[in-house]
């Protein structure tokens, strides 16, 4: 008979703690780590413990390696691309390292100014391109794609909608580049802007994106599984679709779209049918108000909010092979601190993307005094 240990959860602000108990080593052993759904707690706990988790939701296979890196200072341009975007040693080498910027949001005029009332009352006639109508993603329903700020303030808590619209103009510039990108070359291949706005209870398909993802959180809580690219998810034994072939043979995937998990419930894995699921090692990345997150690409991942308020931004955006010193000198000879705020997103000239190869550049118009900051 398996004795499954009794878990004892308490949710904190930053951090969860965990008490476990197992009757055969009479015994409690008790953890905290950065604040994690009890589903991946309890997971990685039993994991500990060398017991199988009770359930078989998405947080409760496989095999957890904790919480990515959280830190707590900024690195510096070279430090990011070197640790980061381009390890060259250990477990990341290879397909970069995600990691948790702690705070990196608060600093930016969006985290203080975007309530409601104020995105309504000063932006609420801009265009947004993309509201979905499903918090759920299936991709198999198309968005609306020209409504208003104001229409969507005055719906979203209200019905399912969910914007995944570029970043609406005037809102760009309340949102600050984190200064880990000042400079170093990663401004030419910036691609879009990415505003998230939902009233939460969210879920992503699971999925990996092709380019390098910068995401700051405004407002609410997103929890995120992470798994490496070299877990080879996508294929047909990890329950892998390309929607459009799929839907020639399988009526479930009629108007579905794009590539990502479509034959797995995250709420009931099938690990008879798709074992593989049971044997792939898991980050978890708890992403709360005022955080940044930095996410490679290809990182297959899952994304879910709580039922609150719900407003980020990302950025994405592809780098070269190596880093670029020259402009982060240009930039220290006109007395800028490389670690400040100093290019919003309305600074850019947003170039570079699936259409044109043509550069994005930005310039230092309105950087952040010590006075704007919080």
């Amino acid at each position: 008979m398996i004795r499954i240990p009794i878990i004892r959860i308490k949710e904190e602000s930053q951090t969860t703690q965990i008490r476990l108990h197992h009757a055969r080593r009479r015994g409690w052993l008790e953890m905290r780590w950065p604040r994690a759904p009890a589903a991946a707690t309890a997971a990685a706990a039993a994991a500990l413990w060398g017991e199988p988790a009770s359930g078989a939701s998405i947080w409760g296979v496989g095999k957890p390696q904790g919480h990515v890196e959280v830190r707590d200072v900024l690195p510096t341009p070279a430090e990011f691309f070197t640790e980061y975007v381009r390890p060259k040693d250990g477990p990341f080498a290879g397909v970069g390292k995600p990691v948790l910027f702690r705070g990196a949001a608060k600093r930016m005029p969006a985290y203080e100014k975007w309530t409601d009332e104020y995105l309504r009352e000063k932006h609420g006639s801009v265009r947004m391109d993309q509201v979905e109508t499903e918090k759920a993603e299936t991709r198999t329903k198309y968005p609306h794609e020209d409504w208003t700020l104001e229409k969507f303030i005055d719906n979203y808590n209200t019905s399912e909608i969910y914007s995944t619209a570029q970043t609406p103009e005037g809102l760009s510039d309340d949102v600050y580049l984190l200064p880990c990108v000042n400079c170093g070359g990663f401004h030419s291949k910036m691609a879009t802007t990415v505003t998230w706005f939902s009233s939460g209870s969210t879920r992503s398909v699971i999925h990996s994106d092709a380019q390098q993802n910068l995401h700051c959180m405004f407002d609410g809580r997103k929890d995120w599984i992470l798994w490496s690219p070299t877990s080879k998810i996508n294929s047909p034994r990890m329950g892998w679709v390309h929607a459009e072939e799929e839907s020639k043979t399988n009526p479930a995937f009629k108007d579905a779209y794009g590539q990502y998990v479509g034959h797995i419930d995250v709420d009931d894995v099938d690990l008879k049918k798709y074992p593989g699921w049971g044997k792939l090692s898991w980050w978890n990345l708890t992403l709360q108000k005022g955080d940044c997150a930095y996410i490679p690409p290809r990182w297959f991942h899952f994304v879910e909010a709580p039922a609150q308020r719900s407003l980020s931004v990302h950025v994405w955006f592809d780098v070269g092979k190596s880093f670029k010193s020259d402009g982060c000198e240009t930039l220290r000879q006109r007395g800028l601190n490389l670690s400040d705020y100093l290019i919003r997103l309305s600074d850019c000239q947003w170039g570079f993307g699936e259409k044109t190869r043509k550069p994005t550049k930005c310039k230092v118009k309105k950087p952040l005094s010590k006075s704007d900051e919080l």
